[in-house]
């Protein structure tokens, strides 16, 4: 006999046979060697060979199968285990035999996927026979003719339990419905065998309740000599089923009786079921077949085919979906729109059909349009409202439900993206948080808020907000808060200038009558010594005392020419209109040309003082308007000292110059101080000014581009100090004509001619005239015409050297004359004298011809200068 299995040349084709593969793997879990007849992809060598099994195992199989192999390799035993291996894509089962190799473990592999797989199927089949059986209220029975008995046992739950129970036919019977006995007896018996009728219903009465049962047969088993021995059924348990079969028939009236259009077909549009409703629509009669008809067949209220198609073919079973029809009946006006609803079921068969109601919304859409109207109106007038409009719900976290594009006081790009956040999407977090709280106050209270809020917007600009917050409470909504902010910027900024502006005016009423008052004693003043001391120098014969008087007299003349240059320069402080000649001003010389101008008004026991500075220093500004600020500063000083000193200076620092007046006065007290450079305000209404001249130098400094300022102590003294920009001075080389000074020499030049210069004086007023003969009558030819016409008349006829012409007169007026004069000769030198001073006055003269402009009153000096330059020109 040959022994084929001890036979090598066999052992390849025995384990082909016995094992799928084979796998030789280390104390470490490393496959060092694998014998494979296995076409899976998982126990290919190139995956295997050199791998760490255990590492590569699912983590499942690795908890199961790893403490068995170690078991294999220290206890040296061998195994046999079947292992589950769930893959990615699918799962295996497999038996493992482990063997000790060595000090390695040698493990066959047998794939047992498909008996696994049997076994489970098997196994959920009957899980589901129980299921379907519990389910489906389903027990056996069994009836023995030997004894006339039934046993039973199942899932009707009437009667039948799990447990196996037994019961006499006759005592059965007496549990059913006495009407429906005989008919059980009769099915039983009579029909021996299985037929056509193999089921028979009957009643039974249990625990207080009717129920019902459905048996059938499905064995019988005859005796040897042919009669009934055993037979065998099911019973189920049919209470509900009959139940609802009655609702049914009760829900089918319903759905007839319905005011929803209801219809069912299947895939190809067969109609399977339609309610009243549905026929009245399309005009369908009681006795048409409608399962004759297709859905997209019908003349009225049709679907289309294509659309059909797609509705059926996206609707999946147990889900619905709804869709809107518009304008579904032609003949039907009064219906707008049928809002659908389709379901989709399957039969018994597994046929699948949809089921679908129409509604008629046109009420809906009516309704809708509506509100959308009005909705629209009420958006676009929120919208284009001046005012931050949001709501809150106080529910849902208080988040945004309507928030319009200027909420907020600044513009949102995408307003509508605002609905379900909150301010803490939109604001920093402190300023989120006080919100909330706000928000949760008023929500507790129900009190509402209104106030006036002021804030920086996104640009940095102030913007004051007029805010509304309440809550909204209601039985139909949850409850909500509505912010409203009005944007009142401007109207709060004009209310705030009016108030203010009228809180100045009522200041500068009261500061102006009082200056008035103070302007009439301070004018007042020197005219009393004006006239007083004129009609005393013509009455008196001494010359010394005469010129006593007339000093006297001269002093007030220039104390009221100040008084009215205060004046002047108020006027124009008023109408915004200051006059600036900007040039070289050597600090130095006009420093000493103020001591010069100062030193003889000291009052006694004070003395005044020029601390020298830099001889050098000069800077681009307006010399007159510094002397003028200078000159106020040192005049004021002089009021109120009464022994002591009045220091002035100037020193530089960085880019300015720095100057002072320092005086030992009496001081202005602390609440003064900041007032003293207000108009019409005066510290000590006993000294004299009208309280304009601080004003004054105020405006000057600052139109100067510098700041002037005050520190004082009461009973030591007082420092006014004013800065000005130092601009580097640009050294000219230009050739100034050197003005001369002695006005006898130039005048004494005119008698080198042969004729004597006559002098054409245009003057309405007598005393104005008889003034300037008898300063000039003396040296000139001096001719006088009373108006305009006059003026141009003697002209053509006396051919004067020089006009003096008054601006104001009758009949014609000096300009109109001027500008006659000047269609004949463009060469006369023609001097405006008027006492209007204004700049605009002397640039209509310019205008109008004249050469110069002097004004009333005039400085006897300036005149004879004037006339001197313009006569040696001419």
């Amino acid at each position: 006999m040959k022994r084929i299995l001890h036979d090598a040349t066999y052992s390849e084709r025995i384990l082909q046979m016995t094992a799928d593969t084979m796998l030789l793997i280390n104390a470490e879990g490393v496959c060092q060697d694998i014998k494979t007849y296995s076409d899976l992809w998982f126990l290919q060598e190139d995956r295997l060979i050199g791998k760490n099994i255990f590492e590569i195992l699912p983590k499942h199989t690795f908890k199961k199968i790893y403490p068995e192999f170690k078991r294999v390799l220290h206890n040296k035993v061998t195994i046999s285990k079947n292992f589950k291996l769930p893959l990615e894509k699918e799962t295996f089962y497999f038996k493992c035999i482990m063997y000790p190799f060595e000090d390695m473990v040698l493990c066959q592999y047998r794939d047992i996927t498909e008996r696994c797989n049997i076994r489970l199927e098997l196994e959920k089949a009957n899980q589901k026979l129980k299921g379907t059986q519990e389910l489906a209220l389903i027990g056996q029975w069994l009836y023995k003719k030997s004894d006339h008995t039934i046993t039973y046992h199942g899932h009707t739950n009437i009667l039948a339990t799990e447990q196996i129970q037994k019961i006499n036919f006759e005592d059965y019977l007496k549990t059913l419905a006495e009407e429906d006995r005989d008919g059980l007896r009769e099915w039983l018996f009579t029909n021996e065998g299985i037929s056509d009728k193999i089921s028979f219903e009957f009643r039974v009465y249990h625990m207080g309740e009717t129920k019902y049962l459905k048996v059938q047969k499905l064995n019988v088993k005859l005796d040897k000599n042919g009669e009934i021995a055993t037979i065998e059924g099911y019973a189920q348990n049919i209470t509900d089923i009959k139940r609802q079969k009655s609702d049914i028939n009760i829900l089918t009236k319903a759905i007839n009786n319905a005011n929803e259009d209801i219809f069912a077909a299947r895939e190809d549009g067969t109609l399977i079921f339609t309610n009243r409703k549905f026929r009245e629509h399309r005009q369908i009669s009681e006795h048409v077949d409608i399962t004759k008809i297709k859905i997209y067949e019908l003349s009225l209220g049709s679907i289309e085919k294509d659309k059909w198609t797609r509705i059926f073919a996206s609707t999946t079973v147990g889900s619905s979906k709804s869709f809107v029809t518009y304008s579904p009946f032609k003949n039907n006006n009064k219906i707008l729109a049928f809002e659908e609803t389709v379901y989709c079921v399957t039969n018994d068969a597994g046929e699948k059909s949809i089921w679908v109601f129409g509604h008629d919304i046109s009420e809906r859409i009516k309704h809708e349009s509506e509100v959308k109207r009005l909705n629209m109106i009420m958006d676009i007038t929120m919208k284009s409202l001046p005012a931050s409009i949001v709501v809150k719900d106080v529910n849902n976290g208080f988040k945004y439900i309507y928030r319009n594009k200027e909420a907020n006081y600044r513009t949102i790009k995408d307003y509508n993206t605002a609905v379900g956040k909150t301010d803490f999407d939109y604001h920093p977090f402190n300023e989120a948080q006080e919100k909330r709280a706000l928000d949760i106050e008023i929500t507790k209270t129900g009190k509402i808020i209104h106030d006036i809020i002021e804030r920086i917007d996104e640009y940095g600009k102030p913007i004051i907000l007029d805010r509304q917050k309440m809550l909204i409470e209601s039985k139909d909504f949850s409850p909500i808060i509505i912010n409203i902010e009005w944007n009142i910027t401007q109207q709060e900024i004009m209310k705030r200038e009016i108030l203010a502006s009228k809180e100045k005016a009522e200041i500068s009423d009261k500061l102006k009558s009082a200056f008035l008052a103070n302007m009439s004693h301070e004018i007042r003043t020197p005219l009393n010594a004006i006239v007083g001391f004129s009609r005393i120098i013509a009455d008196c014969e001494n010359a010394q005392d005469r010129m006593e008087y007339y000093n006297i007299v001269d002093a007030n003349n220039e104390r009221l020419l100040e008084l009215i240059d205060e004046i002047l320069d108020l006027s124009k402080i008023e109408s915004g209109i200051v006059e600036f000649t900007l040039g070289e001003v050597k600090l130095h010389t006009l420093c000493r040309e103020i001591y010069d101008a100062h030193v003889f008004r000291c009052p006694n026991g004070v003395e005044l003082v020029f601390e020298d500075s830099n001889t050098e220093l000069a800077l681009i500004s307006d010399k007159n308007r510094i002397f003028q600020v200078l000159s106020n500063l040192i005049g004021n000083a002089f009021k109120f000292v009464k022994t002591g000193s009045v220091k002035y200076g100037y020193k530089k620092e960085g880019e300015s110059v720095m100057f002072y007046v320092k005086d030992t006065g009496i001081g202005i007290s602390k609440e003064k101080i900041s007032k003293v450079f207000n108009r019409f305000v005066k510290v000590n209404n006993f000294a004299q000014g009208t309280g304009l001249g601080l004003a004054i130098c105020k405006t000057i400094v600052e139109r100067l581009g510098g700041t002037i300022s005050a520190e004082s102590i009461l009973g030591q003294g007082s420092t006014f100090t004013f800065t000005l920009p130092c601009e580097k001075v640009k050294e000219e080389n230009n050739n100034k004509e050197t003005k001369g000074t002695n006005v006898e020499n130039k005048l004494s030049n005119l008698h080198k001619y042969d004729a004597t210069p006559t002098i054409l004086i245009a003057e309405d007023t007598d005393s104005n005239y008889d003034l300037l003969k008898a300063i000039l009558g003396k040296t000139y030819n001096v001719l006088r015409a009373k108006d305009g016409v006059e003026a141009i008349q003697m002209y053509d006829e006396g051919k004067p050297d020089l006009i003096l012409m008054d601006i104001k007169m009758p009949n014609m007026d000096g300009l109109s004359a001027t500008k006659e004069i000047r269609k004949q000769s463009s060469h006369i030198p023609i001097i405006a004298l008027s006492a209007y001073a204004y700049a605009y006055d002397k640039e209509a003269a310019r205008k109008a011809g004249c050469n110069e402009f002097l004004t009333k009153p005039f400085s006897q000096a300036l005149l004879k200068e004037t006339l001197t330059k313009w006569l040696s020109n001419s």
